[in-house]
């Protein structure tokens, strides 16, 4: 999990760490897997996000290995990710906002060049499970950050961050990828609506969110109230994580 706070950014990883931390330690506990927690930011990266490119370092002790964002949350019930793929990279689409999307790859087009990511395998880099093997690809990435780093330090024309970057690279490298289901990394849960629940089932008020996803995603609103939501979703369904 990279947990990075930094001045160059709005908002403080640790106003809401804690929630994620305890899902995530608890599950891996669970399922047996290592949990580790990037705390400490590179000082070759200005930007708190290109800090996962550390799985350089940190994976190459597995055989296989994931990539989470901070303000993921995941169910107590999910199964074992590393159980269900072998040598894909594995990650879920993130065709939230089209518009977005195209913007973003066409403002970085310019570093790659004839190179076309379908927008349907376009995936979100908050979640991602990938191999041993996949390390290679987060090398060239740090390579093409460093050498670009000046630029990339201060981009101005919109587009993300580091997810667009990975994606293309994705491409560029020929990585067979393996698309997960939305359950995996349930992105945009106010959009979709998710924070309700069926008002029909009078004895059951269970969010859309908690019944049908794996892996709680907490962006796509103001970051000024992610503590306030996740907060919340811990009070909710913290009890579930009390017994191994």
């Amino acid at each position: 999990m990279v947990s990075v706070t930094s001045d160059t950014t709005q908002s403080n990883a640790n106003d809401w760490s804690e929630y994620p931390i305890k899902t995530w330690k608890w599950w891996c506990e669970k399922n047996n897997v290592d949990f580790k927690v990037q705390t400490t930011g590179d000082d070759r990266f200005k930007n708190p996000k290109w800090n996962k490119l550390l799985i350089t370092d940190v994976g190459k002790e597995y055989d296989k290995v994931g990539i989470i964002d901070n303000d993921t949350m995941i169910k107590w019930d999910t199964p074992n990710i590393f159980e269900l793929y072998d040598d894909e990279f594995c990650g879920v689409p993130d065709y939230c906002n089209l518009k977005w999307l195209l913007d973003s790859l066409t403002v970085y087009k310019v570093f790659f060049t004839g190179i076309e990511v379908d927008y349907y395998e376009y995936i979100n880099s908050g979640v991602m499970f990938l191999n041993n093997k996949h390390l290679r690809l987060f090398e060239d990435i740090t390579d093409f950050y460093l050498e670009n780093k000046e630029e990339l330090d201060n981009w101005k024309k919109g587009g993300g961050c580091d997810q667009t970057i990975i994606n293309y690279f994705l491409v560029k490298n020929g990585i067979k990828k393996k698309l997960l289901s939305f359950d995996w990394n349930l992105l945009h849960i106010n959009r979709k609506d998710m924070f309700m629940n069926n008002w029909q089932l009078r004895d059951d008020a269970t969010p859309y969110f908690i019944k049908y996803g794996k892996i709680w995603h907490f962006t796509g609103f103001p970051v000024e109230q992610r503590e306030s939501i996740m907060s919340q979703t811990w009070e909710l369904i913290g009890g579930n994580y009390e017994n191994n």
